[in-house]
């Protein structure tokens, strides 16, 4: 008789969530179960709070909130990263709760576009052993969900068509509740996809048969495409879905800024013949001729596949869209240093970093907000991404930086494929000295950009090179791979390079032995201090950043843990990363936030973010067989 009076109140407090939600009652949702709630209600509406808070509070309104529309769905369905879009963005309000066997909820978590849209969307997510027979709470309550639906929400039914992988996925992710974690996948699955198979074919009917409800199953597979403007498409038509504004201009930058975040290549790690490889044991074996196709398998430095694999999931849901311009403040002004971006107001502004904690922000944030990853106000570099924003056709961009005549175009030697495309960002000055100079002409065709006689706007000029360097993924996002080359540098057999990397990051061993993070800073003052002589006003501020530098990496215990770690240098003249890893994604923005924000030395920084985020395992050395470097030598 208690378990009778107990499920008919658990029924009760459903419905009564529902109801409430519509008439504008405020609720106070417990973390645990459905059931409980406050035994008295106030007659206020919802007020959604800043996202950091994700708690409701109440004020006195007329305004009622209504429900858009509502997502079932698993863990390992692949559905969160649409979601963690939409909120970063800010694109709607959105409510995720957890349900476990029983359908109680284990966790709820709010999320607010903070405008003043009251609209939300409501997102469950069903464990995949969910107890649906006839007389269980859960079965119970969720038919009541269904028969008191409205005709005009959709019912979106988000899944995966592999059982095994959406069981896969969700083991891999708890690996990090796991103290030990053994990234081992090679288990029996046969028991769980027993229940998940009946689960996700019962489920369903609960919807399907009422005929009244629009039931719209949407699986993750198909959403995958290769072609920027079918995935712009999709994502147009899963924000209308949702029942979310998709008219507005806003949405319709906000879907090309960042569309090639949801293509093929750019979504490897959750896809769902990728995890189910690993579980079979069936990896593709590595072409014998230069491809792009699957070599993700073999970018994971000295871990495995199944470690990097679930550390690019993780990168991803601590955050990779970058802050867009709109979404940036104006009329920031420093707050750990009063004077410093008074002394350099374009450095700050470009990344928009005005503290030591919006540096910080990368490695701290706890909720998905935009990370700084520069481009944060228009500039002269908002060129090359425009002209490069939509091309699909240069899958591997070599590209260079040269002002002030400091150096001639890089060298090439070997195959050029058709994939490989060259572009030299220059000011007025240099393109004019290679032209009278014929240095344009050679067997690699440059895509020569003209910045302008100020392509230099940082407080140094050498940092305009060392900031293209870092952010590479911001200028070319379609490319696979980025391959940075200074001047002074030569690099050999690109092809077979990329053939052969087995990590996602590369670059060129120093040329002095044993150097490391610690002992590069003071070689790094007394180069400055020669080059700088001239301008003791510069060097004065060049040399206060690189002492802030040091003592920050010294609290931070960063030189103690290079050591251990036994980094030497890289030379950073050539410099090569894969685009479209997550993880690689948030490093990059790091090093750059490193350069912004201290030093422009990017040596002296390199390791700095690898460490703060335990990537160093995938960063390796360049064959020397690949390169070359010479000494700077100026053409005008």
């Amino acid at each position: 008789m208690s378990t009778k009076v107990s499920t008919h109140h658990k029924v009760f407090g459903l419905i009564l969530i529902i109801c409430c939600l519509f008439l504008g009652i405020r609720l106070n949702f417990h973390p645990l179960r459905f059931i409980i709630l406050q035994k008295s209600f106030n007659s206020s509406c919802l007020q959604w709070n800043p996202i950091d808070q994700r708690l409701y509070e109440t004020y006195n309104c007329s305004d009622r909130i209504q429900i858009n529309s509502f997502i079932w769905t698993y863990n390992g369905t692949g559905l969160m990263k649409y979601i963690q879009w939409i909120i970063t963005r800010r694109l709607g309000n959105i409510i995720i709760t957890q349900l476990n066997n029983d359908c109680h909820i284990i966790q709820q978590n709010y999320f607010s576009s903070n405008s003043t849209n009251k609209t939300f969307v409501l997102i469950y997510i069903m464990s995949l052993s969910a107890n649906l027979t006839n007389e269980s709470s859960c079965s119970i309550m969720i038919n009541q969900m269904a028969r008191i639906n409205l005709r005009y929400m959709n019912q979106i039914y988000f899944k995966r068509k592999s059982i095994l992988a959406t069981l896969l996925f969700q083991q891999l992710d708890s690996i990090k509740e796991n103290i030990n974690r053994t990234y081992n996948l090679n288990i029996s699955m046969e028991d769980n996809i027993t229940k998940a198979i009946y689960t996700t074919k019962y489920f369903p009917n609960f919807f399907t048969s009422i005929p009244s409800i629009k039931w719209i199953v949407i699986d993750a597979e198909d959403l995958i495409k290769t072609n920027l403007s079918d995935c712009e498409k999709i994502l147009t038509n899963f924000i209308s879905l949702l029942g979310l504004s998709n008219s507005s201009l806003d949405l319709k930058n906000i879907i090309e800024y960042d569309s090639h975040q949801f293509l093929e290549d750019s979504t490897w790690w959750d896809q769902s013949n990728v995890i189910e490889n690993i579980y079979n044991i069936s990896i593709p074996s590595r072409s014998l001729n230069f491809t792009y196709s699957n070599d993700f398998y073999y970018l994971h430095g000295d871990r495995s596949f199944t470690q990097y694999l679930y550390e690019n999931r993780q990168c991803y849901n601590d955050g990779i869209f970058a802050q867009m311009q709109s979404e940036t403040i104006t009329n920031r002004n420093s707050t750990d240093q009063p004077n410093r971006c008074l002394l350099k107001s374009f450095d700050c502004a470009f990344s928009d970093l005005y503290s030591l904690q919006d540096r910080e922000q990368l490695y701290q944030q706890s909720y998905p907000t935009p990370i700084k990853c520069g481009f944060t106000i228009p500039s002269i570099f908002d060129k090359i991404r425009n002209r490069y924003g939509r091309n699909h056709t240069c899958e591997t961009i070599i590209y260079t930086c040269v002002t002030n005549c400091y150096d001639p175009l890089p060298q090439v030697r070997g195959d050029i494929h058709s994939s490989f495309c060259f572009v030299a960002l220059l000011d007025t000055r240099t393109i004019n000295a290679y032209k009278n100079l014929s240095l344009t002409n050679s067997s690699v065709r440059w895509d020569l950009i003209d910045l302008g006689v100020n392509a230099t706007p940082f407080s140094v000029a050498a940092k305009s090179t060392e900031t293209l360097k870092t952010i590479g993924q911001r200028l070319f996002p379609l490319a696979k791979w980025l391959i940075w080359l200074d001047g002074k540098g030569q690099i050999n057999d690109i092809g077979e390079l990329l053939k052969e990397v087995r990590a996602p990051v590369m670059s060129a061993r120093h040329p002095i032995p044993g150097r490391n993070p610690a002992s590069e800073v003071y070689p790094t003052i007394i180069h400055v201090s020669a080059k700088e002589m001239a301008f003791p006003q510069r060097l004065n501020n060049i040399v206060i950043d690189i002492d802030l530098q040091q003592k920050q990496y010294n609290r931070d215990g960063f030189y103690q843990r290079s050591n251990i770690l036994n980094l030497t240098l890289y030379d950073i003249a050539i410099f090569i990363y894969r685009n479209n890893h997550p993880c690689i994604f948030r490093y990059s923005c790091g090093w750059h936030n490193e350069i912004n924000y201290f030093s422009y030395r990017g040596q002296l920084s390199v390791y700095y973010p690898a460490v703060r985020l335990n990537l160093t395992d995938y960063l390796h050395f360049l064959p020397e067989k690949f390169y070359t470097t010479f000494r700077h030598r100026l053409v005008c």
